[in-house]
């Protein structure tokens, strides 16, 4: 009797220590922040925040931190994968729950730059050593336009991280939308680090890369339904 009651708490004892172990791997972790600073055709200035989880290759765009709130009350945050699968927590109000939506941002990744865009030979380092991380070499390309007289000055540095679905986020079909439009012709290891594009009209949107830090910013996936 004596050693199937100590089996048995043996075995509850394993068992919640595997079900701990599957609670805790569907917390994420994201160690790394991205800041871009940039200024809109109406001249309103401001900073846009995008987390990043280096091992698995994962951004999260939270409402407050990359700036989009006003137009986007109920998400929580948006988890972009690798792969194009886009994950959303929201907050259904009718339940007083925490909702998650699956998105699929199109395969569309480049090979090379289109050949409208003209490298100049300049280059540009972006960034700040003091956060704890190297700074990220830009260089220059002048876009030229078919159909507008618009005028685009933009710096591409290359990175380890898997930021080609980023400049895709602004085609979901959601409320939100990043204050930046990353261009979608960039190939998968580049970022864009800066861009001034002028308008024939008159006005301009740019936007500069500020820099990396460190940070802890969990999400716990078991919370979601």
């Amino acid at each position: 009797m004596g050693t199937r009651v100590l089996l048995f708490s043996l075995v509850l004892c394993f068992w919640g220590h595997f079900t701990s172990a599957q609670k805790t791997s569907s917390s994420i972790n994201f160690t790394e922040v991205w800041v871009w600073e940039y200024e809109n055709a109406d001249g309103k200035k401001g900073e846009m925040a995008i987390y990043r989880e280096p091992k698995l290759n994962y951004w999260l765009i939270t409402p407050d931190d990359a700036g989009f709130r006003e137009k986007d009350e109920m998400s929580l945050w948006f988890l972009l994968k690798p792969n194009g699968e886009v994950l959303q927590a929201y907050l259904d109000a009718v339940h007083s729950s925490k909702q998650i939506m699956i998105h699929q941002l199109p395969l569309d990744i480049k090979r090379k730059l289109p050949g409208n865009w003209k490298a100049r030979g300049k280059s540009e380092y972006f960034g700040d050593t003091h956060t704890g991380f190297p700074k990220m070499k830009g260089k220059e390309y002048h876009i030229r336009y078919e159909k507008s007289n618009e005028k685009t000055s933009i710096y591409l540095a290359y990175t380890n991280a898997d930021a080609w679905v980023l400049p895709f986020f602004n085609d979901m079909n959601i409320d939100a939308k990043l204050p930046i439009r990353f261009p979608k012709d960039l190939p998968k290891n580049f970022v864009a680090v800066k861009e001034v594009t002028e308008y024939a009209e008159g006005g301009s949107v740019q936007y500069r890369f500020k820099n990396i830090s460190h940070t802890e910013y969990y999400i716990d996936l078991n919370e979601l339904k």
